[in-house]
């Protein structure tokens, strides 16, 4: 479980403070599917770097399973980070000089073998129906593809929690719906928590929880 309580970002711009986000409160459940909608520049991406353990708060407490976390405390941050979370963003960040395949093998922390690893990477590209291009140009792939090969590298170390950065805006409508679909597959055969930070509201409205934050205020659907 992640919990924030009474969360606040600020940033210092020229000597003015920005909250960007403002005495939020959320907890995300094991195996949950929460969406965050909200215009741009009202904190979503903030929050999600939060949640994600890639940023710290200025005030207010992060609880990761019950237990107070420091964000500041960088080495205890990453063992947490590597063991349960996985990322996803709008643009695929894929390392360009390495195959799809290699992409995956590098994002993995397993003690496993190679020859296990390279299993497991397998299975992953195949269920998103890129195994034929396991040894391809990233610069090859299509927009699509290459999202399709960003969603399954935050599975590699298989992430209780799997939080996603407009995971379709650079994709056309189709692509997009294909990612979609990806992801919630992905909740239904591991059971891990996904939150998706989107302005699409035919995406945000999938949420089992949904979520609006605007002006950095988070509020609740019902």
């Amino acid at each position: 479980m992640i919990e924030l309580k009474n969360v606040w970002k600020n940033f210092k711009m020229e000597n003015t403070e920005h909250k960007v986000l403002k005495d939020i409160n959320l907890t995300i459940d094991e195996g949950e599917f929460i969406t965050i909608m909200g215009p741009s520049g009202g904190g979503k991406s903030t929050l999600l770097y939060i949640l994600s353990m890639l940023d710290t708060v200025s005030s207010g407490e992060f609880s990761f399973d019950g237990k107070i976390i420091d964000l500041k405390r960088e080495k205890e941050v990453e063992n947490i980070r590597q063991k349960n979370i996985g990322l996803i963003f709008q643009n695929s960040n894929l390392i360009a000089s390495l195959t799809p395949l290699e992409n995956l093998l590098l994002a993995m922390n397993s003690r496993a073998g190679k020859r296990e690893k390279k299993e497991k990477c397998q299975e992953l590209l195949n269920m998103v129906g890129l195994l034929q291009k396991k040894n391809a140009k990233v610069t090859t792939l299509s927009g699509g593809e290459a999202q399709r090969v960003a969603v399954v590298r935050a599975l590699v170390n298989n992430p209780r929690f799997i939080f996603c950065d407009e995971p379709t805006g650079a994709l056309n409508s189709e692509n997009g719906s294909r990612v979609v679909e990806l992801l919630l597959k992905v909740k239904e055969n591991t059971g891990c928590s996904i939150v998706i930070v989107t302005h699409d509201e035919s995406i945000g409205k999938l949420g089992e929880r949904r979520f609006f934050l605007k002006d950095g205020v988070l509020n609740e659907l019902v």
